[in-house]
């Protein structure tokens, strides 16, 4: 006789019958479209991606500095409403790193770069250097993530990505 599925009442050890239970798939059923698995490292970062130094932070903001003058501030605009949905600046892109989200380590997105990180990090940012005579201005130094105050705030880190994990064009 073959299983096509019915199975009859199994004697519990009680002196009862238990219900049927319902036959086990040999085979996984088919799952919904999910992304691409980066391969991830300790810490939830891609392989090959780390947290950024402080130097390469310092780059990253006089390079940005550079290139608003260089550009006019125009160019550097529509470059950064280009690339900061990667999670980077312009200066950021040429020298491979990417702000990425603290507890998920994906890129963030262009509306938490401009809003969380651009405006109310920056705000909040300024307002603790004002009131501690902007000894916080160096807390990358001491912090074991590298994190200034408007990555605290913004519950974001600054990695360095040289191959570019996240395959973002």
């Amino acid at each position: 006789m073959s299983d096509s599925g019915s199975q009859r009442p199994r004697l519990s050890t009680d002196g009862t019958y238990a219900p049927p239970t319902a036959p086990q798939a040999s085979t996984p059923a088919p799952m919904a479209y999910q992304q691409p698995q980066v391969v991830q490292q300790q810490g939830g970062l891609p392989q090959g991606v780390s947290i950024a130094g402080i130097g390469s932070r310092i780059g990253s903001a006089l390079l940005d500095f550079i290139l608003v003058f260089a550009t006019l501030f125009i160019g550097w605009l529509i470059w950064a409403a280009i690339t900061a949905g990667k999670g980077q600046t312009p200066a950021k892109q040429l020298l491979k790193i990417r702000v990425v989200d603290a507890t998920t380590g994906q890129p963030i997105g262009f509306a938490r770069y401009l809003f969380m990180r651009g405006i109310i990090g920056n705000f909040v940012a300024n307002i603790a250097y004002f009131f501690t005579l902007y000894i916080l201005f160096f807390m990358p130094l001491w912090d074991k993530r590298n994190q200034s105050v408007t990555d605290k705030v913004s519950g974001t880190l600054v990695v360095s990505d040289p191959n570019n994990a996240w395959n973002l064009v």
